[in-house]
This record gives structure tokens, C-alpha cells and sequence, in this order.
């Protein structure tokens, strides 16, 4: 080869190799772009409990703005999948559900602790989701509609029938540790299809009330009945007592340390009490845009009018937030466990 044809050829392959290494990115780009792939698309939000619920309420309000903040700005459509205290809809997004960012849920946050309680029922790891995000932490405490129950004192005299909508939901696990932490004679009438169904039935006096009442309901769509005197509120469940409600006892100031450990252990879920998640596996592009988007539509004046327009608690927690709430809350030492299903044992 000539001195004139070998700098030809080279200055023809340095030509191909710049053109190439600027034509990378936009290559990388373009195939697997996230707007590309969410275009055109609908994806399911799952609700875990039945329509009409708080969480519905949530999910719609989000459903409706959050296309705006993810790229390719796809459908969302709401589907329901109750039963069990959402463990059908975790099961799902755990076992079911596509792993392409597609599909995504908001569930009972006591399905987050089933694996540690019952580890032979629940299978699921929550560390391996990927979180998107909490709309709201929340407060609970139990409520009770009976006209013979007002204080603590009242819960000791007879026998207290507890409502809740499954084994492994929120309510029929805070309603165990209340009754047996404080010595209550209690009946636990589960399987009733959402708490606001588990409420008729305390108004039409089929039950007595529930646990695991949130702060956030109890000042929204049961303020009328709060303040009207219906609904009497003689024990609340948290770490700290809530400032609205500064007499009425909480159980975290009753029990022993052995007992305060279990409470830390279900204050938990508390903590993201609406939380919502992808099923493990999604790619972590895609897992990125939808924590972008949930971020900014928790701050969009749209939503947050539409929220409060509808009177939903926001204060939400971010992905990266959760998730150490989470490994933590999986790590929690044996003997607790063992005192927790102790305590919850039928």
C-alpha cells in the first residue's frame, strides 16, 4: 500500500470512528428511550381494596395527573384487586404482573410485614419491589361507634367485637394487639370487603368498630361523624401520642418494653401507609422515570388542589426514602417476631 493510499485509509477509518462515536449516544438513546416505550401505552394501577375506598380516592387523584410527568405521558387506568387485606394485588405484582413498568400498585401496608409474621402464607420480599413512593404517612387508632363505648375503661367491660376486612389486614392486626395487650374479651368478625363497609356495619350495629382507623379519615369523610360525638376514640396506636388528640391514651404508654417492640415493629406500615410499588424486575430506567414523576406530581398545584378538593392527607415519602424504612423493618430480630405471632396468635 502507497504512503498516499495507507493515509487515505486511515483518514477514512478515523472518519467512520468519530462518526460512530457520535452517533452512540443518540443510538443509545433512541431504542431504549423510556418516552419511546411509555407512548401509546396504558398502564394499570391496581388498588388493592374495593372502589369507593380512601385508597381508590388516592389512586384516581394521582391517575389523573401523573401522565403529565412521565415520559411518552401514557394512559393510566385504575383496577381493582381486593381480598385478603390486599394480599391478592401484592401476590400479584409480586408473581403476575409484567415487569416492564407497565403495571403498578397502592395496597394495605400490613401485607409489608405478613412475610416476617406468617412467612409460610406470604412469600413475597418487599425489598425486592420497586418503590415508587408514599402518598401519606398516617396515624391510626380505634374507633368505635356502640353508645356504651367512650373511654378505655368502657373497652373492659364486655366483650368488643372488632371489624376488619381480612387476617392480614391492618385493621384485623392492630385490632389483635389491642385487645390482647390491653386484656380486652374481644371477637374479631373479619371478611368484609373494605373498611368503609366494615363502618356501616358499626353504624348499623353489627359490630362494635375497628382498629387501625386513620388520622386522615377520621378528619375527612368521617369528620361529621367524629365531631357529632358518633364515633368515640378512647385508645389511639402510635409511637407518640398525635396532637389532636392529646387525651386519649395511647397504647405505646401502656405495655411493657417487650410489648413496645412489637408496636415499633407495626408503627412500621404506619409509616407508608399508602405505598405504592412495581413488581421486582422492572428496569431500573424505567423504575427511575416513574420516581421522577411521582415526585413532581406530589408537588404539581393541580394534583395537590384536586387532593385537597377531595380532602386527601398529603405528605408523601420518596422511593429512596422507603426503602431503608423497609430493609430495616426486614431485619427485625427473631425474638420480636416471635413475641409479635405471640400475641397475634388466634
Amino acid at each position: 500500500m502507497t504512503p498516499t493510499v495507507m493515509r487515505t485509509a486511515v483518514s477514512v477509518f478515523a472518519t467512520a470512528l468519530a462518526t460512530a462515536s457520535q452517533a452512540t449516544p443518540a443510538f443509545a438513546q433512541s431504542p431504549d428511550d423510556t418516552a419511546a416505550f411509555f407512548r401509546g401505552k396504558t398502564i394499570s394501577a391496581i388498588v388493592g381494596f374495593q372502589g369507593g375506598s380512601s385508597s381508590d380516592a388516592y389512586m384516581r387523584t394521582f391517575a389523573r395527573h401523573v401522565s403529565r410527568h412521565l415520559p411518552g405521558n401514557p394512559n393510566v387506568v385504575v383496577q381493582h384487586m381486593p381480598g385478603a387485606g390486599s394480599l391478592i394485588a401484592v401476590q400479584h405484582l409480586a408473581n403476575v404482573a409484567p415487569r416492564d413498568g407497565t403495571v403498578f400498585g397502592l395496597y394495605n401496608p400490613g401485607v409489608l410485614i405478613e412475610p416476617l409474621l406468617n412467612p409460610q402464607s406470604s412469600r413475597i420480599d418487599p425489598r425486592t419491589f420497586g418503590w415508587i413512593g408514599n402518598f401519606a404517612d398516617e396515624q391510626t387508632m380505634c374507633g368505635f361507634w356502640s353508645k356504651d363505648i367512650s373511654t378505655l375503661a368502657d373497652l373492659r367491660k364486655r366483650e368488643i367485637a372488632f371489624g376488619a376486612t381480612g387476617g392480614t389486614a391492618g385493621s384485623a392486626v392492630e385490632g389483635r394487639l389491642v385487645a390482647r395487650m390491653l386484656g380486652l374479651k374481644f371477637r374479631m368478625v373479619e371478611g368484609y370487603r373494605g373498611l368503609a363497609e366494615v363502618r356501616l356495619a358499626a353504624e348499623r350495629g353489627e359490630i362494635d368498630g375497628h382498629c387501625a382507623l386513620y388520622m386522615s379519615i377520621l378528619k375527612s369523610e368521617q369528620e361529621a361523624a367524629w365531631q357529632a360525638g358518633k364515633i368515640k376514640i378512647p385508645i389511639q396506636v402510635g409511637l407518640t401520642k398525635h396532637p389532636e388528640l392529646p387525651e386519649v391514651p395511647n397504647l405505646f404508654d401502656l405495655v411493657d418494653e417487650k410489648q413496645k417492640n412489637v408496636l415499633r415493629l407495626l408503627a412500621t406500615q404506619w409509616t407508608v401507609a399508602r405505598p405504592i410499588s412495581m413488581p421486582p424486575g422492572v428496569p431500573p430506567a424505567r423504575i427511575a422515570a416513574w420516581r421522577a414523576a411521582f415526585d413532581a406530581t406530589m408537588k404539581d398545584p393541580e394534583f395537590l388542589a384536586d387532593a385537597a378538593k377531595a380532602k386527601l392527607y398529603v405528605r408523601p415519602l420518596s422511593a429512596e426514602k422507603i426503602e431503608p424504612i423497609i430493609a430495616e423493618m426486614m431485619q427485625t430480630p427473631e425474638s420480636v417476631l416471635q413475641d409479635a405471632r405471640a400475641i397475634l396468635k388466634q
